[in-house]
């Protein structure tokens, strides 16, 4: 019996190498084919690499401008809000302060007397002062005023409301009526 050595990868066809005459392997139009195909592939890959980031990154661009814009409205839209609710807030104040004067006035009538005398205090030295009033508080201040300055001449004035006030004289122009001096304290207030 005759012992035959099989080699590993005997028995399989191999395709045949053709050498240039340098000795280097040459390719043939399938390998060309090939190689231009991978090119290709690998700058087709890059350059859709590259447009896909340049989208990426437009796109977060975009996010990020309208994320700012709507912080921006956001804090605008609560800075309105804040001052209208401090504006109403005031409001609110002064009108029950309105009432609470009202009331007042109308539990002691002769509260407008007593005010109406000290701001007469604070004009010595004014001659011919006129005091006008409201009807209804009209015979209650000039008794008080008779007492405190013959002098000022009172007047009964039917667009005065109870606990309003003004005086006048010739240099002087007092507004002691309640709405004036609760607007000013508004406008004080509102930093208007």
């Amino acid at each position: 019996m005759s012992s035959k050595i099989i080699r590993a990868g005997a028995g399989r066809l191999q395709k045949p190498r053709i050498s240039s005459p340098a000795g280097r392997p040459m390719h043939s139009a399938a390998d060309d084919n090939m190689d231009v195909e991978k090119q290709a592939f690998e700058r087709g890959y890059a350059e859709g690499e590259r447009i896909g980031k340049q989208m990426g990154e437009a796109m977060a661009d975009s996010t990020c401008k309208r994320y700012e814009n709507s912080l921006a409205e956001l804090a605008a839209s609560h800075k309105r809000m804040a001052q209208a609710m401090e504006e109403q807030t005031v409001q609110l104040s002064l009108e029950i302060a309105r009432k609470i004067v009202q009331r007042e006035l109308a539990m002691d009538p002769d509260l407008i007397a007593a005010l109406a005398t000290v701001a007469l205090k604070r004009l010595t030295g004014h001659q011919s002062i006129t005091l006008r009033v409201g009807r209804h508080d009209f015979e209650r201040v000039r008794e008080a005023v008779a007492d405190v300055n013959t002098a000022v001449t009172v007047k009964d004035d039917p667009a005065l409301e109870r606990g309003d006030f003004v005086i006048e004289t010739g240099k002087t122009y007092l507004d002691g009526r309640i709405s004036s001096q609760i607007e000013t304290i508004g406008r004080a207030l509102l930093d208007e």
